[in-house]
């Protein structure tokens, strides 16, 4: 007897990973391998396809796909409209899966996804108010509520990185002020850095030593600061307090039993991390502050795959 069998993709600008679960949730087989967005969407669909075949053995019956991506969906018409990290407009992806295995076929919102997979069967298991944040290149939210995804309504729900920690701030590329984004992502610790070592060229030398002839990154800041370089700890520890701000509004709005924070840039850990776990409890509604528990996620970079999958036959509308 053939057992029944759900794919769930992640598809990212770098990378796609796709999983098989079976009905328990449990992952049987995964591969990855690069997206090269380059090459046009046909090339990366075909791949897909292919990553699916390599992951089925002949007794899984697939009964469905789930599949995880940035950008802007049609996911009723299996439609992903715009994906400004893959350069896709209108692509039909879901049709051109569904022709090929014959099987039913969901998109997700990758952040949605991720979260939906670690509420399901990660680090927000067992709870019914779970929030995931990826502190990345950007940061976004995904939301379950009640039991249910928040998706908003264009599934546009959860762009926490969009609002306001500074009403003077600078402008963003969204056209807000002040975003949480401009202060606390990857990318902010990055250019901040590279504002510092300008300025202050004496006091970077560790930080620009690390770079060499690079743009500085995220990364070589969290490599300045655990080797006890004074500048890139203080940019972390001020990235970390804007976090911890941001997640006290979310906190707040939405009172979650669990917090998960993950993403690139969450994995440089204390020297972040600990700052914004003390505007939390500075700044957070005591009773609220005190009842939400903020985590590491725990389902890896496998967690957008599982969600998309798990969308398929446990959907939240």
């Amino acid at each position: 007897m053939n057992q029944k069998v759900y794919a769930g993709i992640d598809l990212g600008g770098t990378k796609i990973l796709a999983v098989i679960l079976d009905e328990s949730g449990t992952i049987l087989n995964k591969s990855e391998q690069s997206t090269d967005a380059q090459e046009g969407s046909e090339a990366v669909i075909q791949r897909m396809i292919q990553l699916i075949k390599d992951c089925l053995e002949p007794s899984y019956q697939l009964t469905g796909i789930g599949v995880a991506t940035a950008g802007t969906l049609n996911a009723q018409e299996g439609i992903v409209a715009l994906a400004s990290n893959l350069g896709w407009n209108q692509v039909p992806l879901g049709k051109r899966l569904e022709q090929a295995f014959g099987v039913p076929v969901n998109l997700e919102n990758d952040a949605n996804a991720a979260a939906y997979g670690e509420w399901a069967a990660g680090a927000g298991r067992g709870t019914k108010n779970c929030v995931y944040v990826t502190v990345s290149t950007g940061i976004g939210a995904g939301i379950v509520s009640a039991g249910r995804l928040i998706r908003g309504r264009d599934s546009s729900a959860g762009e926490l990185g969009h609002i306001t920690i500074d009403w003077n701030g600078p402008r963003c590329l969204c056209g807000n002020v002040g975003c949480l984004e401009l202060y606390a992502s990857g990318t902010a610790i990055a250019r901040r850095a590279q504002q510092l070592a300008t300025q202050f060229p004496e006091e970077a030398l560790m930080l620009t030593g690390r770079a060499g002839t690079n743009p500085i990154t995220s990364r070589h800041v969290a490599e300045a600061a655990s080797n006890g370089d004074e500048l890139s700890a203080k940019i972390l520890r001020e990235a970390g307090q804007a976090l911890g701000a941001g997640l006290v509004s979310i906190i707040h709005v939405m009172n979650p039993e669990v917090l998960i924070v993950g993403g690139g840039a969450a994995s440089i850990g204390a020297p972040l991390l600990d700052p914004m776990h003390q505007v939390i409890a500075e700044r957070g509604i005591s009773s609220m502050a005190a009842g939400v528990k903020v985590v590491s996620p725990s389902l890896g970079k496998e967690a957008g795959a599982i969600g998309a999958a798990l969308l398929v036959f446990d959907p939240i509308s």
